[in-house]
């Protein structure tokens, strides 16, 4: 499986979330400053518009106990992901990617954790997309940035 990656993304690894937060999953809930949360099997996502929000909130799991960016300066428990450019640091267990979520010229930016596919370069066609709930590509962020206006030849 994947996760929606729309605009700065903060994806967490759910082992880090239960080995290292205390109180697990329901801490890390209680955390949440949006409704953005989707998740697979393996990763939490939660979107943000701005990155002052974004490092709040990555403030807020550090403080919790887990560790954005190692001595090695890659991303060990969470990383930022950019919708246009994929992760914003170093990160050997975050895959990123385009994908037609539905066969009909959707595309949306997803990340998954490497290994966990079989393929690290892309998730397997046909691949379920964890949204937010309530999310529908009509009215979201990666149908905007797939949008170019063109502009009327007047010469």
């Amino acid at each position: 499986m994947a996760v929606l990656a729309e605009a700065i993304s903060v994806i967490v690894r759910k082992d880090a979330v239960n080995q290292r937060l205390a109180g697990g999953d329901e801490r890390f809930r209680a955390l949440l400053p949006n409704r953005t949360l989707c998740e697979d099997d393996a990763l939490y996502r939660i979107g943000f518009l701005s990155p002052a929000e974004t490092q709040r909130f990555t403030d807020a799991l550090q403080d919790a106990g887990l560790c954005f960016i190692g001595d090695n300066g890659e991303a060990v428990d969470l990383a930022v992901a950019d919708q246009q450019h994929g992760p914003t640091t170093a990160c050997a267990w975050l895959g990123f990617g385009r994908c037609d979520i539905d066969g009909g010229g959707h595309w949306v930016s997803t990340c998954w954790l490497r290994g966990a596919t079989g393929d690290d370069s892309a998730p397997p066609p046909g691949t379920p997309i964890a949204t937010p709930q309530g999310w529908r590509y009509e009215t979201s962020l990666s149908k905007q940035f797939a949008f170019t206006p063109t502009t009327p030849d007047h010469s």
